[in-house]
């Protein structure tokens, strides 16, 4: 008897099963051709495509012939469509992207209006603020030596304004200081006051409600030096990069040091503050390294919580900073002397470091009054204001 041999196609199967595997892909074929022009590149991409990712399958060699040759199609014919398909796929992708980033510059848009508004928002009230000050201190300083406004902030808040190179050279002072000859010092300016007892000026009650650091304006008349002074004995230089109401700030606001008593004020009270390239805080300074303009402007307010205070500019000097390892003597860590040789040390210093070649005129009787900032003649240069009470 003759052998069984399944043959389909040109193909010859061993078993049955084969046969039938074979003539399933036959018909899959075939419904395929009947809807399908394979020899249209697209067509036949698709095609490909959908053999590629198992979505139509073939189980027998003559399946495996037809999704051969459909390949052969896109090979031989589809070079620019695939060509063209990457284009498109990348176009895709960039569509995608696009998309992506259209989200996200949207969502940056939206955050970078919130914090514009908040912005604003907060430029609005710090503008509130300022101006409810400016009325206060209009009130604090009307006094026939003050100005009527006070500078309250810099609106350049430029980290390289700080610390202006001004120039200025260092004058060596031939003049001799004043002698003194008492042993011990007293002043008529001395106070015994307890915090207490001692009342806060009506004047200066706003600006202390506002910030219980403030401790009074200070003013040299006919500049434009006129600011809020603050002291904070815990913290020594918080107002070094801050403002009047603690905010950041890199003009900062003028200070008190720490040693010094506000209510019973010690012998020497000294004020610190920037040199701002802008001419703002303790900027203005600079002017009295100019002999004509420190003759003309001489005379400083100083009205704190509990009094006015005047004084006389008596001398300009210019000194390098001092560390804690030189042992030379530092003109800002004089606060109070009981003797006069503390004073007369003070004093031959000060003298020493003078620009002009003139006594400073100081005695044992005399309250001092210090302004101390920065000033680059020299590196870690600071400049300072000498000033006696005189009201």
């Amino acid at each position: 008897m003759a052998e069984n041999k399944f043959i389909i196609g040109g193909y010859e199967f061993d078993t049955f099963y084969e046969y039938r595997a074979a003539q399933e892909d036959v018909k899959k074929i075939e419904c395929i051709n009947e809807e399908l022009d394979i020899q249209d590149p697209e067509v036949a991409l698709r095609l490909y495509n959908d053999i590629r990712d198992g979505i139509i399958t073939f189980n027998s060699p003559i399946g495996q012939q037809y999704a051969d040759h459909v390949a052969d199609i896109v090979a031989n014919r589809s070079a620019d469509l695939l060509d063209d398909r990457e284009i498109i796929e990348e176009a895709a992708k960039k569509a995608k992207s696009s998309k992506y980033l259209g989200l996200i510059f949207v969502s940056m848009a939206v955050v970078l209006i919130g914090i514009f508004v908040g912005v604003e928002i907060k430029d609005i009230m710090h503008a509130r603020k300022m101006a409810k000050l400016q009325e206060s201190i209009q009130s604090a300083s009307n006094t026939n030596n003050s100005q009527n406004n006070v500078n309250i902030d810099s609106e350049i808040d430029d980290i390289d304004s700080v610390e202006d190179a001004n120039g200025g050279e260092s004058v060596e002072s031939n003049a001799s200081a004043n002698e003194i000859t008492q042993d011990w010092i007293e002043s008529p300016w001395d106070t015994n006051y307890s915090a207490s007892d001692r009342p806060i000026l009506a004047e200066m009650q706003d600006l202390y409600s506002q910030n219980s650091d403030f401790v009074g304006v200070l003013t040299i008349v006919d500049t434009d030096i006129n600011y809020p002074v603050m002291q904070t004995p815990t913290d020594p230089e918080y107002y070094l990069r801050r403002d009047f109401y603690g905010e950041q700030s890199t003009a900062g606001t003028l200070f008190v040091d720490y040693r010094c008593d506000i209510v019973n004020p010690t012998t020497n009270t000294i004020v610190y503050g920037h040199n701002m390239r802008n001419g703002t805080m303790f900027g203005g300074l600079k002017y009295y390294l100019d002999y004509d303009y420190y003759q003309s402007h001489k005379t400083i307010v100083f009205k704190t919580l509990y009094e006015e205070q005047e004084y006389e500019i008596v001398g300009v000097g210019l000194s390098e900073v001092g560390y804690d390892d030189d042992d030379t003597y530092k003109y800002y860590d004089f606060i109070d002397a009981l003797t006069g040789a503390e004073l007369q040390e003070f004093l031959d210093t000060i003298q020493s470091l003078s620009v002009y070649d003139e006594t400073i005129d100081i005695t044992s009787t005399d309250k001092i009054l210090t302004l101390s900032t920065c000033n680059t003649y020299k590196e870690d240069g600071r400049m300072f204001i000498v000033a006696k009470r005189v009201k």
